[in-house]
């Protein structure tokens, strides 16, 4: 599945939420650099750096 249809299964998806913030634009184009790097898509990346924040505040993601 490629990550156009990745995204339009998780839009569908009521399990599945969306969420935006502001960061530095240095910080988005490292980032995006990254993502190419690893293969990884956007929403991945942002997944796997929020669910380790979470838990590194206690959480239990």
């Amino acid at each position: 599945m490629n990550a156009d249809a990745k995204a339009s299964s998780r839009r569908a998806d009521p399990d599945y939420g969306q969420i935006s913030g502001l960061i530095p634009k240095t910080l988005i184009i490292e980032f995006k650099v990254a993502l190419a790097r690893s293969g990884m898509n956007q929403s991945e990346a942002m997944e796997a750096a929020i669910a380790l924040w979470v838990k590194q505040q206690g959480g239990n993601a």
